[in-house]
C-alpha cells in the first residue's frame, strides 16, 4: 500500500489519485467520521474489487459520494423534502436514500432501486472533486460487520485485508485520527413524505437531524 501524509499532499499527488482512480483501482481516504474505501462508482471492476475487499454481500448496495446536485441529478431523482434536507445538512454525514434513475442500472447499487449519497465535507474529497468527475464509492474501510476503521495503522490494514491479493495497488490517505462512527442514512416515504431513519450515525449533525426530522414528520 502506498500511503499519502494529508497534510503533505500536493497538486501532483491528486494527479496520480486520479491516474490510479481511472485504472480500477481503490483508495482509502478519510472522511467526517471513518476511514472510507472508494473507487470510481461507474466502473463495474472496480466496484466489484470493493465488494471482494470487504467480504461484502454483492446484493447490499454501497454509497457514494458526490461534487454536487448536478452529479447527483445524472443518478438519481431528487424530490423536494429531499432537496430541503440537502441544503440544510450537505456537505455532512447524511446519506439520503434517492430514487435511482429508471434508465440507469449500476453495480454499485445492486438490485436496489435506491442510491445512498451524500456531499462530504472533508477536504480532501473536495479537492479530489477538482480532478475527478465521477462519484466515488464511500464505504467503511473494514470486512464487513467489523468495527470501522478511525485511524490509519499500516500493519492493520494488512491485517485487516490479508486474504485480498491486490492490497498492494490500494493508495492510503493518511489524516490522523478521526472521530469515528458512520453517517445516518435517511428516506424520505414516498406516500407520506416522512422521513425514516435507516441507520443512525454518531456525528456531530445527529441532535439538529433529529429535531428536524422530529418537527417535519410531526407536521405531515
Amino acid at each position: 500500500m502506498k500511503i499519502y501524509n494529508f497534510n503533505n499532499i500536493t497538486k501532483d499527488d491528486y494527479e496520480a489519485i486520479k491516474k490510479h482512480l481511472d485504472s480500477s483501482n481503490l483508495i482509502i481516504y478519510p472522511t467526517e467520521t471513518s476511514y472510507a474505501v472508494g473507487a470510481n462508482a461507474l466502473d463495474t471492476e472496480a466496484v466489484k474489487k470493493i465488494f471482494l475487499l470487504k467480504q461484502r454481500d454483492n446484493l447490499k448496495p454501497l454509497p457514494i459520494v458526490v461534487k454536487n446536485t448536478a452529479m447527483l441529478l445524472n443518478l438519481t431523482y431528487i424530490k423536494k423534502g429531499e432537496e430541503d434536507l440537502i441544503s440544510i445538512f450537505w456537505p455532512g454525514p447524511l446519506t439520503i436514500l434517492f430514487e435511482s434513475r429508471a434508465d440507469k442500472k449500476y453495480t454499485f447499487a445492486s438490485n436496489s432501486k435506491y442510491v445512498g449519497a451524500r456531499v462530504s465535507s472533508h477536504i480532501f474529497i473536495e479537492e479530489l472533486f477538482q480532478e475527478i468527475d465521477y462519484p466515488i464509492i464511500s464505504t467503511s474501510a473494514n470486512i464487513s460487520s467489523q468495527e470501522s476503521l478511525n485511524q490509519i495503522n499500516e500493519n492493520e490494514l494488512e491485517y485487516i485485508f490479508a486474504d485480498y491479493k491486490d492490497k498492494d495497488r490500494i493508495i492510503v490517505i493518511d489524516d490522523g485520527k478521526l472521530s469515528g462512527g458512520c453517517s445516518t442514512i435517511v428516506q424520505i416515504d414516498g406516500n407520506n413524505g416522512k422521513i425514516n431513519i435507516a441507520r443512525e450515525g454518531n456525528n456531530n449533525i445527529k441532535e439538529r437531524l433529529f429535531c428536524y426530522i422530529k418537527n417535519i414528520n410531526n407536521n405531515k
